[in-house]
């Protein structure tokens, strides 16, 4: 089931829920640049290996793995913790996004 229901999910699917969100967006934007490119820009220049691109992401998500402990463990000491998976997914989601967006500049 997808939507509410009248049992809060355990706190490992919590957990799990909200390193899934960090996983997405740690790999959004290993992927893209592996996406097809116009025909034109292709064959112009050789682009980087995917390790020289996977490199800072693969840090970043560490780290952000100890992020998502951190929001799952403060969500759980206030008076609305995540009660279901898709809460604590975007929670990681827009957590490590605003990291990555932060730690980037």
């Amino acid at each position: 089931m997808v939507g509410p229901s009248s049992v809060a999910d355990s706190l490992a699917t919590i957990y799990f829920a909200t390193v899934g969100g960090v996983f997405v967006s740690v790999v959004l934007p290993l992927i893209r640049p592996l996406l097809p490119k116009p025909a034109v820009e292709a064959g112009l220049m050789a682009g980087p290996t995917f390790w020289e691109i996977a490199r800072p992401y693969i840090a970043t998500g560490l780290f952000s793995l100890i992020v998502a402990l951190l929001l799952v463990a403060s969500a759980y000491n206030t008076e609305h913790p995540f009660g279901y998976w898709y809460e604590a997914f975007v929670a990681g989601y827009l957590a490590d996004s605003t990291l990555q967006k932060i730690s980037t500049k």
